[in-house]
């Protein structure tokens, strides 16, 4: 298919082209016509302003050369030749005044007679050096059509690539919208030749936005609505375990608590997936201290991490210096991105596992890393498993799918991105988020971050 663009200078270089070359053409016809008829007037006051007083025998300057321009001859009136201007060229007599036509030797002349007090005058001209002269001259009125061809394919160049300005403008602007942006397209600055294509988009838009909205509606309002049911099913299954001590029936009670607590959790990612999925970035976020977010982060998890006995602490790292590392952004968003992380990891550890929460700065970037000694996440699935409802075969452990794509929700919109790699070792899983760092000159000392953890590690019951 041939671009807009291409087709529009295909075809308006093309036009040019050929009217100018028609034009050429004509003029150079026009050129030719209008200088003959000059020759020819040039002949005609030749002969009109030759002297009366010429009589035979009278010598006037003369030539032989059969190239020159005008020949004039000169007979009375009894037929005897009174001058030549080329007495090696012996041209007849025309009998017809005014212009004729002649040839001599195979070249055609140009002849105007004409009688004067007895006197037959002929001033004749070679055709070929009239239809020289004249092509000559006709050539030379065609050098500002030479010139005005590529001026004029210039203009059309730039003319063209103006034009499609908007076109191009509109392209990025479609190109900016994305699914938690799907706000309308201006229509002030395109041209009306546009404005057919923009309603159309702006229509698609709107009905796109507003599936959105009502699929975000039905999620939020089927997860607040599961919630109720699935807390009256815990309560009455806790009263069936308790007035219950059979232990066949403890086993499937046990079985039907694992059942509830991942309905539990999924229906808790589902409303937090409701409340931050498509939610455009407060652009009035506050100043964050990452390493008291990540000590909150780690506290509310720590009773999680002991029942399955993965030791969840705090490292410091030697990239984050002494002072606190702020960042701009949601206290609650981030903390939700960082324990979905934390999480994932402490469910994916195995019992005895370990699991290192740290903050660390470089290149004016703040980084959070979660890293633990699982199994860790093959490198061709560490991009799919950011996709929604997505969960690794063989995992062994419950969820919903949703803990990683919340996660990068909330990352796009303080504009940081998440990285999943391997630790140092080779083993488990490094998740590392990238957020720009706010320069706070007035710093306060912290805690030691070593602290933190030794004192996890020698007391598990942290809380």
């Amino acid at each position: 298919m041939i671009s807009i663009r291409r087709k529009l200078l295909m075809y308006l270089f093309g036009g040019m082209i050929s009217a100018t070359l028609l034009a050429g053409f004509a003029t150079y016809l026009q050129v030719r016509h209008e200088m003959n008829e000059m020759f020819d007037y040039q002949l005609q006051q030749i002969a009109t302003a030759f002297p009366t007083e010429l009589s035979v025998g009278h010598t006037l300057p003369v030539g032989d050369d059969s190239e020159d321009e005008v020949m004039l001859q000169i007979w009375d009136k009894d037929n005897q030749l009174l001058f030549t201007s080329a007495p090696t060229i012996n041209l007849r007599r025309v009998n017809t005044i005014g212009f004729s036509k002649t040839k001599l030797n195979q070249q055609n002349w140009r002849v105007y007679s004409q009688l004067d007090q007895g006197r037959f005058i002929q001033v004749s001209q070679p055709t070929a050096i009239r239809n020289r002269m004249a092509a000559s001259m006709a050539l030379r009125s065609l050098i500002p059509f030479v010139v005005l061809i590529p001026l004029l394919g210039l203009l059309i160049w730039i003319v063209v690539g103006r034009a499609l300005q908007p076109i191009g403008r509109l392209a990025s602007s479609i190109n900016q919208r994305t699914p938690e942006a799907l706000e309308a397209i201006s229509d002030g600055s395109y041209p009306p030749e546009l404005q057919p294509m923009l309603l159309a988009l702006n229509g698609l838009l709107a009905r796109l936005e507003q599936a959105r909205t009502t699929q975000r509606a039905f999620v939020s309002d089927a997860a607040h609505e599961l919630r109720t049911p699935l807390a009256a099913l815990k309560l009455q299954l806790q009263l069936v375990e308790r007035d219950n001590q059979d232990p066949k029936l403890q086993t499937g009670l046990g079985k039907l608590h694992e059942r509830l607590n991942r309905a539990n959790h999924l229906v808790q990612q589902l409303l937090t997936l409701a409340r931050h999925e498509g939610r455009l970035p407060d652009r009035r976020y506050q100043k964050v201290d990452l390493h008291k977010l990540v000590a909150s982060v780690v506290s509310e998890l720590a009773p999680q991490a002991e029942n399955k006995h993965v030791d969840l602490g705090v490292v410091a790292s030697e990239a984050s210096g002494n002072g606190p590392v702020f960042v701009s952004g949601d206290v609650e968003n981030l903390r939700i991105l960082l324990g979905n992380l934390v999480d994932n990891a402490v469910r994916y550890t195995p019992a005895h596992g370990r699991v290192d929460v740290s903050v660390a700065s470089t290149d004016g970037h703040a980084l959070l890393q979660v890293a633990d000694n699982g199994s860790g996440i093959p490198p061709a699935d560490r991009e799919r498993v950011f996709d929604r409802f997505y969960r690794r075969e063989g995992s062994g452990e419950s969820g919903s799918g949703l803990g990683l794509f919340i996660a990068k929700t909330i990352a796009a919109q303080h504009d940081a991105t998440i990285e999943l790699g391997s630790v140092k070792d080779g083993s488990g899983l490094l998740a590392t988020v990238r957020l720009k760092q706010l320069l706070v000159t007035d710093q306060a000392p912290r805690a030691d971050a070593t602290f933190i953890l030794r004192e996890k590690h020698e007391s598990p019951s942290i809380s």
